[in-house]
């Protein structure tokens, strides 16, 4: 089962990539109009694509094995953009692809090492049900602002994770035990399933902001780290599924936490498209710098101006009266 989950897996990586270029393209670079329709849509059946593998990979694996298995998708993103976009793999992007994705893999590691089966109680999944509206409301209104591109991969990267761990959630109750009957417990899971539901489309509508504020590759590495880390920290502090991490492990999450949120840092300092924004600005002090430079120059000194010439001597007589003349 954990097999299959990591192929499923690994398609919804590809598929994430893709669609994520399609929505990215459709966005941001072209003109509103048919073909533009066409190309975000595809984009968004790829998408639906990925959240039917997820669901069933996170149904048959552990979230701490099947989310972080996401960050092939900057592999797939990279390859695509070099090969349709003519993006330049240099050093820079790939060192951030290779910091973020070593970060991921150390995260997945440590975590399923100590990974067991999750147990839903009626609190736990209370606070679940809580998180998701809250985060939903939140996310909407963070959509609404003028936050930055990081922000809003950031935020998408909370919601998105949050919405993974419920999902695993009600995917393992259900191949445990089939769909649930309406009773109190039963009618707790429909309600989560709604507000998955409702936070996947708050989601769904913010990363459409950052695919108009950034690039793809930074919007799918943040994604990829930041999702599989919130949906192993809800396992671990609702459902009980990382119990018994030592002081060591813990140390490791933190540093494989930190070196990909540094990943994610790199790829939106040094990503080519990025810095090829910076360039026009820059471009326009140069000029501005230039033109005062040859403002000054001698050549452009005016020449119907008199040039100003030092006083003649004055020579200082006295007649006999002492008297000047």
């Amino acid at each position: 089962m954990i097999i299959t989950a990591i192929i499923l897996a690994t398609v919804a990586a590809f598929c994430l990539a893709l669609g994520t270029h399609f929505q990215q393209y459709a966005v941001a670079t072209m003109t509103p109009g048919p073909k533009r329709r066409a190309t975000w849509i595809t984009g968004l059946g790829l998408m639906g694509m990925v959240t039917v593998l997820n669901v069933i990979a996170l149904g048959l694996g552990p979230v701490a094995i099947v989310q972080p298995i996401g960050a092939i998708s900057l592999v797939f993103a990279a390859l695509i953009s070099r090969r349709y976009f003519g993006l330049q793999l240099g050093a820079p992007l790939l060192i951030s692809i290779g910091v973020t994705m070593f970060s991921i893999f150390a995260f997945v590691t440590t975590s399923a090492q100590f990974s067991h089966e999750l147990v839903a109680t009626e609190e736990s999944v209370t606070w679940l049900l809580a998180l998701l509206i809250a985060l939903s409301v939140f996310g909407a209104l963070f959509a609404l602002s003028r936050a930055g591109h990081i922000p809003r991969v950031i935020m998408t990267g909370i919601i998105f994770g949050t919405v993974a761990a419920a999902t695993h959630v009600l995917a393992r109750t259900v191949v445990a035990g089939g769909l649930p009957e309406f009773d109190l417990m039963g009618a707790r899971w429909w309600m989560v399933l709604a507000a998955v539901a409702l936070a996947s489309a708050v989601g769904f509508w913010l990363v459409q902001t950052a695919y108009a504020s950034g690039p793809p590759e930074t919007v799918l590495a943040g994604l990829t780290v930041i999702d599989p880390i919130v949906a192993v920290a809800i396992g671990a502090a609702f459902f009980g599924e990382y119990t018994g991490l030592t002081p060591m492990a813990i140390g490791l999450l933190l540093l494989a936490a930190v070196g990909g949120i540094g990943g994610v840092w790199m790829l939106s300092q040094f990503h080519p498209r990025v810095l090829e924004a910076k360039m026009p600005s820059a471009a326009a002090s140069l000029t501005a710098s230039n033109h005062l430079d040859d403002a000054y120059a001698p050549e452009h000194v005016p020449t119907n101006v008199p040039a100003l010439r030092s006083p003649e001597p004055h020579t200082l007589t006295l007649n006999e009266q002492g008297i000047r003349k």
